[in-house]
């Protein structure tokens, strides 16, 4: 039995077929960004042999930010072309759908959106935590759920509280951020690693899979606000505790955007974070809060040394008149000049 497979070099050599129903009723109608996710999803459809990307490399790729890549997805979503199933808080499969073929006869039934995993009506403690197991195991694929992990994710239940699909959510969020560490880990450091991550989502509040999921996206939202602020500075390194405190003044306590704070930073040609902290913080004092406040806010010009001196008087005119008349007529007496007052 034959079998048949295109090889190509790069990924520039690619071709992407695009149905002309798309170009000509869906294309008019969107955002050019959407177009563009659509697009570049498309194509890594018709390339399987590109390695899985995650939105927030597309939205880099794309110039965009990442939630806008999310809201892209939801748009062709809600249009039926594509379909969208989520497997946690970031990893999903897109479906893209033959748009004629659904159109004429309607024999793909398009899944709904998942959402991060809740309880199921009727679901015990008991079946939740099960289930819960076994869910984390299949995220392990390799190996099997050591003893230590066992007892660390009943610990959780006891001691945090967190309910079985939060515990999903925070161990898929840290194999994440795991996978992306260029180290190999031991099974003693992501149990540590595991740890670490709760104790920050017990800290912050988090019990229940709909606390975790916004917390992710939340945590999520910071790291790319620091690395752009950091990016823009020159700063290739990552924040410390102090400065991510700092920055999240900015956002947080004083309600500034982005837009605002690389206003700030355009006033800077050196990476000193306490310097933008003092413009944001005087403009917050001022009650600045969009950038018209800013523009609107024009400094004042510097008084110059003349215009300090005060006019001059007659008599003080006369006085030097009088100066100049004795100079001229050698009436100005010679100064004594004494060894003590050199």
């Amino acid at each position: 039995m034959n079998r048949f497979e295109l090889v190509s070099s790069h990924d520039d050599l690619g071709v992407t077929p695009i149905e002309n129903i798309f170009i000509n009723h869906y294309m008019p109608q969107a955002q050019g960004d959407y177009v563009k996710v659509y697009l570049y999803g498309l194509k890594r459809c018709f390339n399987q042999g590109l390695t899985p990307i995650s939105n927030e490399d597309i939205a880099k790729d794309l110039n965009l930010l990442e939630t806008d890549v999310k809201k892209a997805w939801d748009y062709w979503a809600c249009e039926k072309i594509i379909a969208i199933e989520y497997t946690g808080t970031r990893d999903a499969l897109v479906r893209f759908f033959n748009i004629t073929g659904t159109m004429i006869y309607k024999n793909e039934e398009v899944p709904k959106t998942a959402v991060p995993p809740k309880p199921k009506t009727g679901d015990t403690l008991e079946d939740r935590i099960a289930r819960m197991y076994e869910t984390i195991q299949d995220m392990y694929e390799s190996r099997t759920l050591s003893r230590k992990e066992t007892y660390l994710f009943k610990h959780w239940l006891n001691e945090y509280h967190f309910t079985p699909e939060a515990i999903i959510l925070i161990v898929e969020y840290s194999l994440n951020m795991i996978n992306k560490k260029d180290k190999t880990f031991t099974s003693a450091q992501v149990v540590n690693y595991l740890e670490t991550v709760a104790e920050g989502f017990y800290t912050a509040g988090v019990r229940d899979h709909i606390e975790a999921d916004t917390y992710i996206k939340e945590s999520a939202q910071k790291r790319k606000s620091y690395y752009q602020i950091f990016k823009y500075l020159g700063i290739g390194r990552n924040p410390m505790v102090s400065e991510r405190t700092m920055m999240d003044t900015w956002f947080y306590d004083y309600g500034f955007s982005m837009e605002i704070i690389v206003q700030a930073l355009s006033r800077t040609n050196k990476p000193n974070l306490k310097y933008i902290d003092g413009i944001l913080k005087n403009w917050h004092e001022k009650g600045f809060k969009t950038l018209e406040d800013i523009k609107a806010d024009k400094p004042k010009p510097r008084k110059t040394a003349k215009d300090t001196v005060e006019p001059m008087s007659d008599s003080r005119k006369q006085a030097y008149l009088d100066m100049e008349v004795a100079f001229t007529e050698d009436l100005w007496p010679e100064l004594e000049i004494n060894d003590e007052d050199l």
